[in-house]
């Protein structure tokens, strides 16, 4: 195929020019396929720059070394480091502290403790949340617990969270956001692990 194409192009090029100062149809169909081609190439070589360096510069996020752009201790939490959460209720690094009062309690129309409390679940000190989550039916599922210690794929809590499983008409929590993975992650292991309160 490629020998009958150069054979075509030849003939053309070879093509006695109509007079003086004007190209061939040959030599201008050549030309043309020639400065597309060429034009093509431009751009191609420049998108496919643009996409490695792209590449190249998120492979580059982070450390040299450790996957995370954070220090020892934190974790990454939608684009910002926080302090681990600890799987624990209580403490200033445990879930009441680092989960339920900024994403939950943080509000006095959600489950903080002015205004009206979502569900009729407060969140507002350590001991309220224990009260109120640990091994207690949910109000918006009567069968299901809201916190069912040791167990977090049958608490209703971590549904609202995940935004699975839940009664129709009602929201994935917290309204308004999603809790990043380190958060999550924290709370599911907190319920696994029993529920500690302290």
């Amino acid at each position: 195929m490629l020998t009958k194409w150069n054979s075509f192009v030849a003939m053309l090029w070879l093509r006695p020019q109509r007079s003086k100062g004007q190209r061939s149809l040959g030599r201008w169909l050549y030309e043309r396929a020639i400065s597309n081609y060429t034009r093509r190439m431009k751009n191609f070589s420049f998108g496919l720059s643009l996409l490695l360096s792209l590449g190249l510069w998120m492979v580059g996020c982070g450390d040299s070394g450790s996957g995370s752009p954070c220090a020892s201790g934190e974790v990454s939490c939608d684009g910002f480091c926080i302090d681990a959460i600890v799987p624990t209720l209580s403490g200033p690094q445990g879930i009441q502290a680092g989960v339920f009062q900024g994403s939950c309690a943080a509000f006095t129309n959600c489950h903080g403790g002015e205004g009206i409390a979502g569900a009729g679940l407060e969140l507002s000190s350590v001991s309220v949340s224990a009260q109120n989550l640990i091994d207690v039916e949910s109000t918006q599922v009567p069968t299901e617990l809201r916190v069912a210690s040791g167990n977090s794929a049958d608490s209703y809590l971590m549904n609202k969270l995940l935004g699975v499983d839940m009664e129709p008409e009602t929201l994935r929590m917290p309204i308004g956001g999603v809790l990043c993975d380190a958060k999550l992650e924290a709370v599911r292991q907190w319920i696994d692990d029993g529920a500690p309160v302290n």
